[in-house]
């Protein structure tokens, strides 16, 4: 794991480079080449190892992404196609693919630049993707129960909070407001 120092000290030093080794007997395995800078012959070349994949992050993820691996956070695109034909075809998903948009978040929130490249009708989609989210979230019955649990303690808080209110008030409505200092002794 690369440490908070390693950021600018000797790791941010290396050329590292992640890649699919293209020869027998290791063909269509990953492989990574450390080297530094200058110095022909401190090269690494060897297969990966977690160790490398949590030492060189960026690098790890740029070559994910290079090879189409990398991994998505939301809802992937084949989902939505599965789950509503009619709202996106088969070209549409293709050119999404090309473009590299993985999952529909990101189709719904895309800029107007980034939605431009994909085509005609892309604003279209773009909101399609949007409405698509909005209605599988409304199908949620966790969050439902969650959102009515927090109402049920906010309406407790609210009446705690009044009753509180009501002992500070003297029998005019108005609010007993305590003077700076010790308060006076009882006689009695």
């Amino acid at each position: 794991m690369a440490l908070d120092s390693d950021v600018s000290g000797a790791d941010a030093q290396l050329h590292v480079e992640f890649y699919t080794h293209d020869r027998d007997p290791h063909k269509g395995k990953a492989f990574v080449r450390i080297m530094t800078p200058g110095d022909k012959y401190n090269i690494i070349d060897q297969p990966v190892r977690e160790d490398h994949r949590e030492r060189f992050p960026r690098q790890w993820l740029w070559y994910q992404m290079q090879n189409g691996e990398s991994p998505s956070v939301g809802t992937p695109l084949a989902m939505w196609h599965k789950a509503r034909p009619e709202e996106i075809s088969d070209g549409q998903l293709q050119e999404l693919s090309i473009l590299r948009f993985q999952t529909v978040e990101q189709v719904a929130t895309a800029s107007d630049m980034q939605i431009q490249r994909v085509g005609m009708g892309a604003t279209g989609l773009r909101e399609r993707a949007r409405l698509f989210l909005h209605s599988t979230s409304g199908d949620n019955s966790e969050t439902k129960a969650k959102l009515a649990k927090t109402e049920t303690e906010l309406e407790a808080l609210k009446a705690q909070v009044m009753a509180l209110v009501a002992a500070r008030t003297d029998r005019t409505g108005d609010v007993i407001k305590r003077r700076p200092g010790r308060p006076p002794l009882q006689k009695g």
